[in-house]
C-alpha cells in the first residue's frame, strides 16, 4: 500500500533479452518497493523475480516478429491486454524495447489515462524518425540508455531521462572490463569468437557463414582455437550439428563477457553483444544478414543512421569493420579476418580505440534509475 492505496506496475518484455533486463527491474522494485505488485508479460526471467505473468511473451515471441500466422493470436492477446487495463487500472505501465509489440501496450494505457514509461527506446533515430509523434502520444516518459539519445528524444519534445545501460549492471562485466593483458595476445595461435547471436534465425543464417570463415583461418593459422557461447541446450545441439566435421569449436554455456575476454578477434553479430564485446576491449568484425534486395529497395532508405553496428554508432566512425547486410560479401569478411590477424598493430590499436570509447559508459546503475523514475511517476507516492 502506498498512501492507503494498492499500487501495480504492468511490466510488458517480449523478448529474451527484455525479459533479463525487466526481470532487474522487477527485483529492484521488489527491493525498494516491496508494497507494489509487478505483473506483465515476459518471461522465465521475471517469473524468478516475483512477476505475476499473464502470459509468457518470451516463448511467444516469434508471433511478435516474423510469424505472419499468429497474428489472429497477436490481436487476441491485445484484446486481453486491454480489458485488464480496464478492469484493473496499474498505478503505472512500463513497456521495454520491442517497439513492433509495445507501441500496442503504450496506446492501450494510454487511451485510458494510464501513465506509461518506456524503458529502452525503439532507436527511431537510426530508422523510424517519423514515428516520434506517435512515440510521444503513447507515452509519458522515456529511460534511454544511450548517451546520444536523450538529446534526439529531447529535441522532438519528449520527456527522457538518459540512465545508463543495464548491460553494465552486471558486475562481471564491469569487473572484467579491461582485465586482458596485451601478453595474452598470440598471432600464432590466436583465440577467435565467434558469435552469431541469440535468436533463431539469427543463427541459421550466420553460424554456417562463421564455420567456413573459420575454416579459411583455420587454414592459415592451423592452431587457431576457436569459441563460442550458447543461451540453451536447443542452439546448442544446432551449433554443435552443423560444427561437427567442419571446424572444432568449443561450444561453452557461459557468458559473452567470460568467450570474448582473452579472445584476439570476434565475429559478431550486429546487436548489444556487440558491446559486451567492446566491454572486454576485444577487436571485432559485425556482421548481419539482410536479405540483399530487401535492402536495396527499401532499407537502405529507411535507415538513416550511417552505421548499423551500435560500437560505431557511438563512436560517430566505423571503429570496427560491420559488414551489414552481409548478403554477398562474405568473401570480403574472411579477408578482413585475415589482415587483422595478420596485422598484430592493428589489433592493438582497435583494442585501444574500444578502450577509450567504452570506458565512459560501463558504469552500474541503469536499473537503480528507473525506480526512480517509476518512484517520479507513481500517483500520490
Amino acid at each position: 500500500m502506498i498512501n492507503g492505496q494498492a499500487r501495480t506496475i504492468f511490466i510488458s518484455a517480449a523478448e529474451t533479452s527484455a525479459d533479463k533486463h525487466a526481470a532487474a527491474l522487477v527485483g529492484q522494485l521488489r527491493r525498494e518497493l516491496p508494497e507494489i505488485d509487478c505483473v506483465g508479460l515476459g518471461g522465465p526471467a521475471m517469473r524468478r523475480q516475483g512477476c505475476n505473468l499473464l502470459e509468457n511473451l518470451v516463448d511467444r515471441s516469434a508471433m511478435l516478429t516474423h510469424a505472419i500466422s499468429q497474428v489472429g493470436s497477436y490481436y487476441k492477446l491485445l484484446g486481453r491486454i486491454k480489458r485488464y487495463f480496464r478492469e484493473r487500472r496499474p498505478s503505472l505501465i512500463v513497456v521495454i524495447d520491442s517497439p513492433a509489440w509495445n507501441f500496442h501496450v503504450a496506446k492501450a494505457a494510454k487511451d485510458l489515462g494510464i501513465p506509461v514509461l518506456y524503458y529502452i527506446v525503439p532507436q527511431l533515430w537510426a530508422w523510424g524518425a517519423w514515428r516520434a509523434d506517435k512515440l510521444r502520444r503513447r507515452v509519458d516518459r522515456l529511460a534511454c540508455i544511450l548517451p546520444f539519445e536523450q538529446q534526439w528524444f529531447s529535441e522532438r519534445d519528449i520527456q527522457v531521462d538518459y540512465v545508463g545501460h543495464p548491460l553494465f549492471d552486471d558486475d562481471n562485466i564491469v569487473k572484467t572490463s579491461g582485465l586482458r593483458n596485451e601478453k595474452n595476445n598470440h598471432n600464432d595461435f590466436p583465440t577467435i569468437a565467434l558469435l552469431p547471436g541469440s535468436r533463431g534465425h539469427e543463427i541459421e543464417r550466420l553460424w554456417p557463414v562463421m564455420l567456413k570463415i573459420g575454416c579459411r583461418v583455420q587454414e592459415e593459422f592451423p592452431r587457431a582455437r576457436f569459441v563460442t557461447t550458447v543461451a540453451n541446450k536447443r542452439y546448442e545441439k544446432i551449433l554443435k550439428e552443423q560444427a561437427s566435421g567442419k571446424l572444432d569449436v568449443e561450444i561453452r554455456r557461459t557468458s559473452i563477457e567470460a568467450v570474448t575476454r582473452y579472445a584476439d578477434l570476434t565475429l559478431v553479430a550486429s546487436g548489444t553483444a556487440t558491446l559486451e564485446v567492446a566491454a572486454q576491449h576485444c577487436p571485432m568484425i559485425v556482421m548481419y544478414h539482410v536479405n540483399p534486395a530487401l535492402w536495396h529497395l527499401a532499407g537502405r532508405w529507411i535507415v538513416k543512421s550511417k552505421y548499423i553496428c551500435l560500437v560505431n554508432i557511438l563512436a560517430d566512425k566505423e571503429l570496427v569493420p560491420e559488414f551489414i547486410p552481409l548478403g554477398f560479401r562474405k568473401k570480403q569478411v574472411t579477408r578482413k579476418v585475415l589482415e587483422l590477424l595478420n596485422d598484430t598493430d592493428q589489433l592493438r590499436q582497435m583494442r585501444n580505440d574500444l578502450r577509450e570509447l567504452i570506458e565512459p559508459i560501463v558504469q552500474p546503475g541503469a536499473t537503480k534509475k528507473v525506480v526512480e523514475i517509476i518512484k517520479q511517476m507513481l500517483p500520490n507516492y
